[in-house]
């Protein structure tokens, strides 16, 4: 973080494992290397991330989640955050949880900027009920500064297909008119296009005079073929960081800071990922190239493909840049 940065405090409510890197174990790393204070609530606590055949643990209600909140309330240690940073809730109950924490956390600190990861599913198919959809866009969605789906996620909650990057575009338009000033739909596949991978940024500022003027940006990197589990945790935490080092707020006035951030993003991530498809290569497990259903998933091939996040600090630090945003 640049010395003339404004310190930033981020709250992270997600899930957690003991081993392996998703949720708020991918996120809280990259957040504390590049200089931002991170403190956690988990809403799931696994051995291992649900990619592997079997798993242990325990979710958690929503009790506990508030109750673990409260507990910062009485003690003061609400004050000072920044950022609010949600993924993996699970269920409704922990939906209306992260409101009452968004809103008293926004009461407190208006400018605090809310970057939410709406984990629904991916690959066609949801991991959560149903109701989480409705409930992330009507209930989550109008507290956020920005949100960041996948291609899935962002086709269920507009009810929208996409398939082409004016499809996206349209996608983006349909999350702003859900309150959300800044919408990164994190990679979609292009029809005719099975080698890459597109994201799709949309920046909406409001103009002094009360007109809004609409940003819009694509990134494109190579497809890489694998089982890579939490990675859509890891590039929230990445362009949280970087987006806080950038501007002091989102939708500040700095057209193309959001671009900027998800450039520096998509490079680290880009590098942490082939680092990660290299070291599960080196240890000759075999990685079939269509996906395996759950129970038939050897456990070395999946933990071979955990995301290489600490041998892979200086790529978060300091990221070869090889992706460029384009405008669109």
């Amino acid at each position: 973080m640049s010395d003339s940065a404004q310190p930033t405090r981020v709250l992270s409510i997600q899930s957690h494992v003991v081993s392996g890197y998703v949720g708020n174990r991918a996120a809280t790393f990259p957040l504390q290397l590049l200089g931002h204070e991170v403190d956690v609530i988990n809403t799931v606590q696994f051995s291992n991330h649900t990619g592997y055949n079997s798993f242990r643990g325990e979710r958690f209600p929503a009790s506990h989640v508030l109750d673990l909140y409260a507990g910062l309330e009485a003690n003061g240690l609400d004050s000072g955050y920044t950022h609010l940073l949600t993924g993996y809730m699970g269920n409704s109950e922990n939906i209306r949880a992260v409101k009452e924490i968004a809103s008293k956390l926004i009461a407190k600190t208006p400018n605090l900027i809310f970057v939410l990861d709406p984990v629904l599913g991916d690959d066609n198919a949801l991991y959560v009920p149903q109701e989480l959809v409705a409930m992330y866009r009507d209930v989550l969605c109008p507290l956020a500064k920005l949100v960041l789906p996948n291609q899935f996620e962002a086709e269920q909650l507009t009810e929208m297909k996409i398939r082409s990057t004016e499809d996206a575009k349209r996608a983006c338009d349909k999350l702003h008119s859900f309150g959300v000033p800044n919408v990164i739909i994190t990679s979609i596949n292009v029809e005719g296009d099975s080698s890459q991978l597109h994201l799709i940024g949309s920046e909406r500022i409001q103009e002094t005079g009360g007109d809004a003027i609409t940003h819009q940006f694509c990134i494109s990197f190579p497809k890489l073929d694998g089982y890579f589990t939490g990675s859509g945790d890891f590039f929230a935490a990445l362009v949280l960081a970087r987006h806080a080092s950038l501007s002091p707020q989102f939708g500040g006035g700095r057209l193309g800071a959001l671009a900027r951030a998800c450039e520096l993003a998509i490079a680290t991530q880009a590098g942490v990922m082939s680092a990660t498809r290299n070291y599960q290569a080196a240890t000759g497990v075999p990685a079939p190239a269509t996906n395996l259903v759950r129970g038939s998933r050897p456990a070395d091939m999946v933990r071979g493909f955990e995301l290489r996040i600490i041998p892979s600090q200086q790529l978060i630090a300091n990221p070869t840049m090889q992706f460029a945003a384009v405008d669109i």
